[in-house]
Formats: structure tokens, sequence, C-alpha cells
């Protein structure tokens, strides 16, 4: 698959799965796969465009007959073979394409069509270590403040009429308002649509839950099982990514989202929870010494320096710490 071109995806049973989401095996597959390759995120998206074309071209009672006949053909979980077809690209997909027909009449219509090839999308990827954040501007003027230990792949000039983008980890969003371009956060199972917003993303791996929380506008959200929720500001959807159900509940901005401007809040937070917050924001790893299941901890801080938070976090719990080669050795006071 690595050498797969955007015809072999868009020829390919289970990522014809994967983009319709109806086998969750192969959405789950496909999901993994590309976020262990983002060099091939420009060949996805093309595929994705491919398909995508299907449903701008063909009337909408002909395209549910034809996305049905799809459906049917892959009621049986079908998930990918990891080595490539010993046959020729070509011959291999067109096997696919003389089942389905329609990504047949697809890539025809493509082809014989040169004035409207699918745009070529280049992605930039950014990564930031622990102890780091960045504020990015993406091409449509939306800005995004990317959190610690988090990774964000998007276009660098947006050309659909779609403003996508993949998120792993956590950033706040503010989105430029564009009715006729929706703006699209993918964070694993679960796509946030908006038009112009600001809302946070929480997203870590390997994490049971995606939260997305909003501050302004107005978004909506949608796992792979085609459930939605519509936000509204003030309100947070929690995505449990073990038993996929999607919930709506109320936030504290500031213990959401404050760590865009350097605040670190707890409100009553097991120790692991704590550890990685403090982790993320200053690099160091937490290390508890006997650790007390029934541990929690509340308190807020605004841009302290690493070592008064532990202070005050070792005077609260009765802890003494010690610090050595970047890790912070917590232990009961004798």
């Amino acid at each position: 698959m690595e050498h797969y071109q955007a015809e072999d995806f868009a020829a390919e049973a289970s990522f014809i799965a994967y983009y319709l989401k109806s086998d969750p095996e192969a959405v789950a597959f496909w999901e993994h796969w590309i976020r262990t390759h983002p060099e091939k995120l420009d060949e996805i998206v093309a595929a994705e465009n491919l398909l995508d074309l299907l449903a701008l071209r063909l009337p909408t009672e002909e395209f549910e007959q034809e996305k049905e006949r799809m459906r049917q053909y892959l009621d049986t979980p079908v998930i990918p073979h990891i080595q490539r077809s010993s046959r020729k690209p070509w011959l291999a997909a067109a096997s696919v394409l003389l089942i389905l027909g329609l990504v047949g009449g697809l890539l025809y219509f493509n082809r014989s069509n040169p004035s409207v090839p699918p745009a070529k999308v280049e992605w930039v990827h950014h990564s930031n270590p622990n102890g780091k954040k960045t504020r990015l501007t993406l091409s449509d003027g939306s800005t995004v403040i990317l959190n610690a230990a988090s990774t964000i792949h998007y276009p660098k000039t947006f050309h659909s009429n779609v403003r996508e983008i993949r998120l792993e980890g956590e950033a706040f969003f503010s989105v430029a308002h564009d009715s006729t371009k929706p703006f699209i956060v993918q964070t694993g199972e679960l796509s946030t649509s908006v038009l112009g917003t600001e809302f946070n993303v929480s997203a870590y791996s390997p994490a049971n839950q995606v939260t997305v929380s909003l501050h302004r506008g107005k978004v909506q959200v949608e796992n792979a099982l085609r459930q939605r929720l519509v936000l509204m500001p003030g309100q947070q959807a929690i995505f449990q990514t073990t038993t996929q159900k999607l919930t709506r509940t109320s936030f504290d901005s500031l213990a959401v989202s404050g760590w865009k401007d350097g605040y670190l809040v707890f409100k009553n937070a097991d120790f692991k929870t704590v550890a990685q917050a403090i982790e993320r924001m200053y690099g160091y790893e937490i290390i508890l010494k006997n650790p007390n299941p029934t541990w929690h901890y509340t308190g807020s801080f605004y841009r302290e320096e690493m070592q008064r938070v532990i202070e005050n976090i070792s005077f609260s719990k009765h802890l003494t710490y010690t610090i050595h080669h970047r890790k912070i050795y917590l232990s009961a006071e004798k």
C-alpha cells in the first residue's frame, strides 16, 4: 500500500467501506494506517476527492441507489491485504471497479474530462513535543493553537470546497467564517464540522475519549456510526472510543482550554491526569512512589514555573519531591 496512488485507494473495497463508514473494522484499519503513513495523505485525499466527485455528479436518488449497492457488496467485513497484489496495479483495480461499477464510472468521468482533474494537495505536518505550544495560521486565515504532544496535518492551501484537517492530541481552533467551505476536524472516528467558530478538541492517544468543547459559534460532531450532536456555546461533546457512546454536557472553559493562555487547572483530578498535564506543559515526567488510587487534587496555576507547581501540589498532598534528569519523583512524607 505504500506504493498506492489515488486510483488504487479508490478502487480498494476496504477503502470504500472506510469512506462509506459501512464496516467498523475497515474504518479502524484505515484510520490507523493513515495516522502511521502521513506521507500518503496527498493520495488519500485525492482518492476521497474521487469518491466525493460521485456525490457531486450523480442525482441524489441515483447516488443513494448506487451507494446502497456498494453497501450491500460490503456487507461482509473486509480487511485489506497488507501485501500488494502481484497483478499489475491497473488490473487489480479494474477487477474491483468491474464489481462495483460505480467507481469505474467515476474514474472514467475523471479521466475523460481533463478540465476537472482532482486537485493536487500539498499537506503540512506539524508536531509538538512535550513542553511546547505552537500558534499556526492556515491559508484561509483560521488560527490553530497546537498543544504539546500533538500533531496536526493540514493542506498548505485549501483548494476544495471543504477545509479538512487531521488532529492527534489537542488544539484550540479559531475558524475564519466561510459559509461555502465547511471546516472539518478529523480525530480518529470523530468528525467536527463548522463554518466559523472557536472550539477546543482533545484527542490524546491512548486515551479512551475525545472531547469537543465549543466556546463560540456552532458545531456538529459525528462519529463513525453516523451519530450526530449539534453543540451550542458552553456545551461539550464527549465521545467514548471503546463504547462508541456520544454524549453532550457543559464544561468549564478555563479548565478545558486555559492551557493555550498558560493556565493549568485541576478539578478533583487523579494522579494520572495531573502527571500528564504537567508533562505536556513542562516536559517533565512525574513518578509517584506507592501510588494511592484515591489520590485527587484541585488547584489552578497561571504561567507558574514548574517547580512552583510541584511545590504546591506536594504541600497539598503531604509529599516530598526530588528532580533528576527531567523526572520528578514524589513520595509520602516520613
